[in-house]
Parts: C-alpha cells; sequence; structure tokens
C-alpha cells in the first residue's frame, strides 16, 4: 500500500526518491527477466531439448523458470492500480504539509 501511495503521489519532493527506488528495483526486475528469456533462447539453440546442466529438463526447465521467478513481482503489478492524475483525491492539508519543503 506504501509503495502504491508512493507511485500515485509521486510528484511531491519527498516521494522522489522513494519512487525512484521502486522504479529502478521494477526494472531491474524487467533486466532480469529479459536476461533469463535470452538465456533461454541461446539453450534452445546450443543444445536444443536436450538434458541440461545438473541433469535438468535443459530447455524445458528454463522455460519454466523464466515464467516463473520474478523477484519484485509485487511492485511490477502495482500498475494495475494506477489512477489518471485528475481523478486523484486530494490530500488533507495536515499530509501536504508533510509532503513539501518549506
Amino acid at each position: 500500500q506504501s509503495a502504491l501511495f508512493i507511485i500515485l503521489y509521486r510528484n511531491y519532493p519527498l516521494f522522489q526518491t522513494s519512487f525512484q527506488i521502486i522504479d529502478a528495483l521494477i526494472e531491474t526486475d524487467h533486466l532480469l527477466s529479459t536476461w533469463r528469456h535470452e538465456h533461454l533462447t541461446m539453450v534452445r539453440r546450443m543444445i536444443g531439448m536436450r538434458v541440461g546442466t545438473g541433469n535438468t529438463s535443459g530447455a524445458g526447465y528454463l522455460e519454466g523458470a523464466a515464467q516463473q521467478h520474478f523477484i519484485f513481482k509485487d511492485l511490477a503489478g502495482l500498475s494495475t492500480f494506477l489512477i489518471v492524475r485528475k481523478k486523484l483525491p486530494a490530500l488533507p492539508d495536515a499530509v501536504l504539509q508533510h509532503l513539501t519543503y518549506g
């Protein structure tokens, strides 16, 4: 809930750093997923469907692992809850005082 709040109200100065961290974590997960997919493609080209290292099923194992393993799955799913900026509820003045500098 906190991460969603930060993403929705990221324009406030106090949330800028936190939003950048959340965004970097989501990007890291995306890059790891891309690497897994590229690795799977390479394995298919090199060994096909033969047995892989550690007696795994090779490409079959990697395909299942690529679809299952996400580090920050909850963070990546936050985009499901995004709201159009114009429709975001206004924050109470007491909260606004804590979100700005000065």
